[in-house]
Order: structure tokens, then C-alpha cells, then sequence
């Protein structure tokens, strides 16, 4: 595991954690768990061929909750991970459900495990469901997917979130292209809004890197690198990732570079406001706050920079794009 709760709610970051400052009380990153942890420091493995990033373990597996969302079951992973092989040779669509708490007031025990807006056709499903309750589970089995698959395979895969239902390839927010994307079909909302509410899209992956600005401060917001839009009659938006955290994770994401889970929000008042600019306007640069709100820390994950020895090779044919070019 890449994360532990100390004594105090904070969550730290296995590459993060002094001894001296955090102490060597550690509990599983999940609180409703409480399994105690220990710290394993960066070793080199395999005869010092490859390097083990320093993370954090368990004294005792029997220790987590059977609801634990940071407990990785590896024999409940590798039975699922042969299910979705098996799912991928005979060309079935693989569908990750998303048991996540994305919102305060989400309630895992009552959302189903396999509602999905999938035709099953002839008496047998083409389909297959695998549950993710951690952003490292959507990462490990996406790894895998491409891997056995390619992109055949991603093409194949959709993400279900309460019923509906998202490509992978959409899911995954990894260029300015598909923030140009999020953010018109965003907007749209905005548009046909009669109750004038802020509006939430479907979750998405993205890799949220916190600028300077807030890894100089030890307050504030959190926010992510922004991203550049030219429009029309010359103005320019510039779109401001905002991660809103509870106060365990405050410093944990100031200044990470981490994966994140989550649902993205444009305030409305705020939206309307800078399309009237840019509609009205010239030669301007107008600003827009995209927010993403963690509530657990199930939903983040730290980015580890691969050296160029153990990177996987590209896997993907001439034309096509790796989702993993982050």
C-alpha cells in the first residue's frame, strides 16, 4: 500500500513518511478499518536488478475488514483478473463497476454490484463485471487489460458508475483534447439547466499534478496544472483544477503528483458568468474552476516515475495512443 492513517486522521504517502515527524503508530488508510500497519523502506530486489518503492504493509492480513477499500485480496483479484481474461479472448465487453464513494453522501451497502445499461443478448451475458473499490484496482486491471488485450481490449471495457455507464477511453482524461471534451459536454448542461445548480459530470481518471503555487503554500487551495483553450474572437480560457479535499488529505496532495478518482463540478453561477464573457467579448482571458472532490482516500494514488530499464514496452500499433502517457 502506498498510504497509511496516522494517529491524527492524516493520511501520508508511503515515499512521504519521516519517522521522526509521523511516529510509528500506522493504521490502514481506510478509517472505518484500523489494521495496523508498518513501514517497508525503498530496497533494491531481484539480485539489484529492480528498485521496490518504499510502501506500507500489513502485520496481519486478518487484521483489515472484509469492506476494507485499501486491503488488496489478491486471491480475489487473481480469480477476477482470470475471469476478465477469459471475458477478453471469447470478445465479451468487460465492465468495471465503480464501488466508490465519490460523494458524502453515497451509500456503498445500497448501491447494487452489477447494475449496468448493458443488453445481454441469447441466454448467456456477453459481458463480464469486475467491482473497483480503490483507484489502484482500476489501475492494476486497466495495466492489465492492455496488456493482454491491447487496444482491442480498452476498446472493449466501459466503466459503470451507478447504472450508467462510460467507454474506458472517456473515462480516462489523459490529453487537452478530452478536457476540451469533459468541458463542452459540461457546458451543455449548463445550457438546459432549469434549476440553475452547479453541474456534475461522471466520474473520471485523471493525473492531477499540484502547481507551484500550491506546493509553496501550506494553506489554501489545492490546485492542478491548468489547461488552455483558445476561443473564439481571440479570448482565451484558462480552466483551474481545484481539488477539493477533507482536511485528513490537506497536505498529503499538497504538491503530489497522484491519480485521481472523481467527479468533476462546475459551479454554475460561475460558468454562466464566463460564457457571457466569451460570447460578448475580444482579446480576452477569461478563467474557469473545474473542481474534483476527494472524499477518501480510495480515490487518489500516487504517480511513481518509471527509469527507462523498467518501463513496459509500448504495446500500442502505429497510430494508436497508450492510455498510460501521463
Amino acid at each position: 500500500m502506498k498510504k497509511a492513517r496516522l494517529d491524527d486522521g492524516q493520511v501520508v504517502l508511503a515515499h512521504q513518511y519521516n519517522k521522526a515527524v509521523h511516529g510509528d503508530h500506522l493504521n490502514c488508510a481506510d478509517p472505518e478499518c484500523g489494521a495496523p500497519m508498518i513501514f517497508r523502506r525503498e530496497a533494491l530486489t531481484h539480485g539489484a536488478a529492480a528498485l521496490r518503492s518504499a510502501s506500507f504493509v500489513s502485520k496481519s492480513v486478518s487484521d483489515h475488514i472484509s469492506t476494507c477499500t485499501a486491503h488488496e485480496d489478491f486471491a480475489i483479484m487473481a480469480k477476477r483478473k482470470k475471469s476478465i481474461e477469459q471475458a477478453l479472448r471469447e470478445g465479451k465487453t468487460v465492465v468495471l463497476n465503480l464501488n466508490m464513494r465519490l460523494m458524502e453522501d453515497f451509500n456503498a451497502a445500497a448501491l447494487p454490484q452489477d447494475v449496468i445499461g448493458l443488453a445481454s443478448t441469447g441466454e448467456k451475458y456477453d459481458y463480464v463485471t469486475a467491482p473497483m473499490k480503490s483507484v489502484e484496482d482500476f489501475l492494476d486491471l486497466m495495466t492489465m487489460i492492455e496488456t493482454k488485450a491491447g487496444q482491442k481490449g480498452l476498446d472493449n471495457t466501459v466503466v459503470n458508475y451507478k447504472g450508467k455507464t462510460l467507454p474506458i477511453m472517456e473515462f480516462v482524461v489523459d490529453t487537452r483534447d478530452k478536457y476540451r471534451d469533459l468541458l463542452n459536454k459540461m457546458y451543455k448542461s449548463v445550457d438546459t439547466s432549469q434549476d440553475r445548480k452547479d453541474v456534475t459530470d461522471f466520474p473520471r481518471l485523471i493525473n492531477f499534478r499540484a502547481t507551484q503555487n500550491t506546493k509553496a503554500r501550506d494553506t489554501g487551495a489545492i490546485r492542478g496544472t491548468p489547461m488552455n483553450f483558445a476561443k473564439a474572437r481571440g479570448n482565451r480560457l484558462v480552466l483551474l483544477q481545484k481539488a477539493n479535499v477533507e482536511k485528513e488529505f490537506q497536505q498529503t496532495l499538497r504538491g503530489e503528483n497522484v491519480f485521481i478518482i472523481a467527479q468533476p463540478t462546475l459551479n454554475y453561477g460561475e460558468a454562466q458568468a464566463v460564457l457571457r464573457k466569451l460570447q460578448t467579448q475580444s482579446e480576452q482571458t477569461v478563467f474557469l474552476n473545474l473542481n474534483w472532490q476527494v472524499v477518501g482516500a480510495h480515490q487518489f494514488t500516487p504517480v511513481e516515475e518509471q527509469s527507462p530499464d523498467t518501463k513496459p514496452k509500448n504495446r500500442t500499433q502505429p497510430g494508436q495512443q497508450s492510455l498510460f502517457k501521463f
